[in-house]
């Protein structure tokens, strides 16, 4: 009994990431259209031209942005970004997600323009020089400056694992074992989350040695096992440290899925959410690049992305994916509580991360939320002190038995002694 008290007990608590936040989310959402619930899953790639109509008009949720959007003085890229966070407030009443690859080394989009020391060394160049506690400190200047230009989510840390110089990804991760790289993850990803930063931990369920998918199909023929005991370490790191995204890449990782890519497979997505027990946001890898767009020929890539559990797409299609998804959830290809539970997390991140809202001070505190909850606690206590009182009688019983035996045996052999 006991210990089925302690299960419902520990079932009970067992969180999603924001589920805290999701009774303010469904207010939102009960005001918002079909439409609308779908705009708030896209990040485009921001182009100036398509978002002077999207962003006031189809309100996505979010940008992406990149270097060429920084080639130009801090005023000017201030002033822009402050009034597309007006836009969207003013029309959707949420933050937009505004997000950035500030990796380091290769891949950075704001330091290369505006960090007086020019662009930040990557990650593994930081931790062959000075380790994790080195990464540590450039990451804390890297948000220091995302914050500055009103960026609200930095696409890194890179968690994936590569020890060849000749791999594609190898100079973004920190070339290193399991064990060191989920040290890193962690150590990152929990410096991000005290800051209230958004972080995103990518390409899952690890790049390896697989070619770049911005230009063509990667196939990995890794086994599972793979994956289990080395790949998987960094992002269950980043779990652990309760990361709020997760970026999934479009590899077609074959022991799980030898049809679809990583980012629009149910299988993999499945991984992700119930074995690893991923509860934040799972984001697409950009749905342009030719890892998809060389493999899926009839355009459904966003409503496979949908359907396989996405959070957010990244898409420099936006128009034509959210019609895509607005055109199958009308013919019953997708189902509106798919699009709810997303767009329920996603503005249930918005709440925690970008608007640092409260959910103990939304001015209705009420009784106690849930009933069962008390009764839950009260049974698990008393069903605990029943079997320890039943545990302590049994045992004074038994001694006392003991005892009892051990005094007819000791009487009889006085008996026959005499």
């Amino acid at each position: 009994m006991l210990i089925y008290h302690l299960l419902l007990f520990s079932l009970y608590y067992s969180k999603e990431l924001f589920e805290d936040y999701y009774k303010e989310a469904e207010k939102y959402l009960k005001k918002m259209s079909l439409e609308d619930k779908i705009s708030q899953m896209f990040f485009p790639k921001y182009v100036p031209e398509n978002a002077s109509y999207d962003l006031p008009n189809l309100k996505p949720g979010g940008y992406v942005l990149y270097a060429e959007h920084f080639n130009h003085s801090a005023e000017y890229v201030q002033n822009y970004i402050e009034e597309m966070k007006n836009i969207s407030m003013e029309k959707t009443g949420l933050p937009l997600g505004l997000s950035v690859d500030e990796e380091g080394g290769r891949v950075c989009r704001v330091s290369t323009f505006h960090r007086k020391n020019g662009s930040f060394p990557s990650p593994q160049k930081i931790y062959n020089d000075s380790g994790i506690e080195g990464i540590l400190e450039i990451d804390q200047e890297k948000r220091d400056l995302l914050r500055n230009f009103s960026l609200n989510i930095n696409l890194a840390p890179v968690a994936d694992l590569s020890y060849n110089r000749s791999d594609y990804i190898h100079h973004r991760t920190i070339g290193q074992l399991p064990n060191i790289t989920a040290e890193y993850i962690a150590a990152d990803v929990e410096g991000y989350v005290k800051d209230s930063f958004t972080c995103c931990a990518k390409h899952f369920p690890g790049y390896g040695n697989n070619v770049n998918t911005h230009d063509g199909i990667a196939k990995d023929n890794r086994s599972y096992e793979t994956f289990v005991n080395e790949d998987f370490k960094p992002f269950e790191a980043a779990i652990a440290k309760k990361i709020p995204m997760i970026l999934v890449s479009h590899n077609i990782v074959r022991c799980k899925d030898a049809l679809l890519p990583a980012s629009i497979s149910p299988k993999w997505i499945n991984i992700l959410r119930n074995e690893l027990n991923f509860t934040g946001i799972i984001m697409t890898d950009d749905l342009s690049m030719e890892g998809i767009q060389k493999y899926i020929i009839n355009g459904t890539e966003a409503v496979l992305a949908v359907q396989a559990g996405n959070d957010i797409l990244i898409s420099d299609n936006f128009r034509n994916h959210r019609q895509s998804i607005i055109d199958a959830v009308k013919s019953g290809n997708i189902t509106e509580e798919v699009i709810n539970t997303a767009c329920r997390r996603v503005i249930a991140w918005k709440l925690k991360y970008l608007l640092n809202f409260n959910p103990d001070e939304d001015g209705e505190k009420e009784e106690p939320k849930d009933d069962n909850k008390t009764l839950y606690i009260i049974l698990g206590v008393v069903g605990g002190l029943i079997i320890i009182c039943i545990v302590i009688i049994l045992i004074v019983h038994f001694r006392k038995k003991s005892s009892s035996d051990i005094e007819k045996i000791s009487g009889i052999g006085l008996l026959e002694n005499k």
